[in-house]
């Protein structure tokens, strides 16, 4: 068992005036966060040292690393809020996939959620850590009004918890575990793995990727009641897996890349009720016809005008690029770029710049989009950084 975060130190405090200048002297300043596995789990040899800082620059998609943060064991996933909170500060959320045992319910197992701020200087400074209730939390997401935070906790449950004032986790006001998996996939849907979860636009509904049942768990958020209250679900092909999704910026269409069939789901979105067809609309591979080794679709985006989508092939090694039909969402193959890395775990779409982590070759990649077909053209950038799991841009 390892102990929650009690304290963050800083590393590189060379650099720490750099990253002053640029997150507290600038009122647009883009930020890319690396979150990175940082132990020896067997199965892959994490080498991260925390979550990364780099500055992002738009003129021509380079990195500029400021330092570490150590957020304790295998900080993977972390996501920004949108609005700032009493002081006038942005909050950063991080989980940690780890699987100790719970203090709060002793017998059953737990990562970590925890609520940071972004000091003046750059660094990151704790607010607070609870118990996610579910072992290896794996992905966050906000609702709209940054009210409520979802943990999507892979070995089989999601957490909710209400935010305070000041931006840090009030007490897990839901949670429901998902036992049983569709068990096609016999080494991977045994159970229910709960993998990503977003919300729908205009509304209080989330949607949950149950990749250990192949559903799309959709919940209507009950404000007064701190609650979720199940609305139905959404059935993939058996089989298929479903990893991340994303909602287009149109909000009239959603998507979902499937981990084990390799495949990309169109589904529409009622604007009335605020739910996904109940069927999909198109599922399109994510991979070449004539490729027969072994790959794993893992991360999904479109570009900010929606006009294509992008995924990831961890095996394949590649980005595979899609034109989206504006009037159904439909999509049609553009190709597939070389990630220049070996498994593609996560990417960050921002403007007309993309950020690619590779896991297991330990760097970053940045490519130019072509705002026009929508092709990736990599521009040569390489950052070395310890087993990234995920990139994400946010403006501070």
């Amino acid at each position: 068992m390892h102990a929650p975060i009690l304290l963050l130190t800083y590393l590189a405090t060379t650099v720490s005036a750099g990253l002053a200048e640029a997150v507290g002297q600038s009122s647009a300043q883009p930020i890319l966060f690396a979150a990175t596995h940082t132990r020896d789990e067997g199965w892959m040899v994490g080498t991260g040292k925390g979550i990364y800082t780099y500055k992002f620059d738009t003129s021509d998609g380079s990195l500029t690393p400021f330092g570490i943060t150590p957020v304790g064991i295998n900080p993977v996933f972390v996501q920004g809020s949108t609005k700032k909170f009493s002081g006038g500060k942005r909050v950063l959320y991080a989980v940690n996939a780890v699987t100790d045992e719970s203090k709060t319910y002793p017998g059953t197992q737990t990562g970590y959620v925890s609520a940071l701020t972004l000091r003046s200087n750059g660094t990151l400074e704790l607010l607070n850590t609870l118990e996610s209730h579910g072992g290896n939390p794996t992905h966050i997401s906000l609702n709209p009004s940054d009210d409520f935070l979802v943990v999507s906790n892979y070995d089989g449950s999601l957490s909710m918890f209400p935010l305070n004032d000041d931006g840090s986790l009030a007490s897990e006001s839901f949670h429901q575990d998902f036992p049983t998996g569709s068990k096609v996939a016999v080494d991977q849907q045994a159970t229910g793995h709960i993998h990503s979860s977003m919300w729908l636009p205009n509304s209080n509904h989330v949607v949950a990727a149950n990749l250990g049942s192949d559903e799309l768990l959709q919940y209507d958020l009950d404000v007064t009641k701190k609650t979720l209250k199940s609305i139905g679900a959404v059935t993939r092909p058996p089989g298929s897996g479903p990893h991340h999704m994303a909602l287009h910026p149109n909000a009239a269409f959603a998507y979902v890349v499937d981990e084990i069939a390799n495949t990309v789901g169109v589904y529409k979105i009622d604007k009335e009720t605020a739910t996904l067809s109940t069927a999909d609309e198109q599922n399109i591979t994510t991979l070449p016809a004539d490729f027969t080794n072994t790959s794993t679709a893992a991360d999904v985006h479109l570009s900010s005008d929606g006009k294509f989508l992008y995924a990831s092939n961890r095996g394949h090694n590649s980005i595979a690029m899609f034109a989206v039909d504006e009037k159904d969402g439909s999509l049609t193959s553009l190709g597939w770029e070389n990630s220049r890395g070996k498994t593609p775990k996560s990417f960050a779409v921002y403007g007309d710049w993309m950020v690619v982590a590779n896991q297991d070759s330990d760097t970053m990649h940045t490519f130019a989009i072509n705002a026009d077909t929508g092709l990736l053209a990599y521009t040569g950038k390489s950052y070395d950084v310890g087993t990234p799991e995920r990139v994400y841009i946010g403006v501070f």
